[in-house]
């Protein structure tokens, strides 16, 4: 897939927390805060997923779908260890998947579902595969 998912949400926006409204960033007013809703004068905050705050479905359903669809699923520098998003690498590697762990350390995946770990930093890793792909 060519789609992300931010299953934590994204600081590029900010949604109203009355009426669920989004703004982009550089729409908001912040010479009051904190900033508020055009639409119904609500708070503004991050449209990320605050502790407590549910995954978002549309996100949460198609990574879990995309990811069961996958022949490679890449994961990158993580502990594995936040529910529900670590439960997506699962979903791929018992739909077939061959999972590749980018990580500084181990984690939890890399002795249970990683194929392939590679150990080290992730733009550097990652900038190595780059450059062996466009030789």
């Amino acid at each position: 897939s060519k789609s992300v998912y931010e299953l934590h949400g994204t600081h590029k926006q900010l949604v109203c927390t009355e009426c669920q409204s989004e703004y982009h960033m550089n729409f908001a007013n912040f010479d009051f805060l904190p900033p508020t809703c055009f639409v119904c004068k609500g708070i503004l905050k991050p449209d990320m997923v605050f502790f407590n705050e549910p995954i978002p479905h549309f996100a949460k359903t198609r990574s879990f779908a995309e990811a069961e669809k996958s022949d490679v699923f890449i994961i990158i520098g993580t502990n594995a260890e936040v529910y529900p998003a670590n439960e997506i690498p699962v979903a791929a590697k018992g739909s077939g998947a061959i999972i590749i762990e980018i990580n500084i350390k181990e984690s939890h995946f890399t002795n249970t579902i990683t194929d392939i770990f590679l150990q080290g930093k992730a733009t550097e890793v990652l900038g190595e595969i780059g450059r062996l792909l466009y030789l």
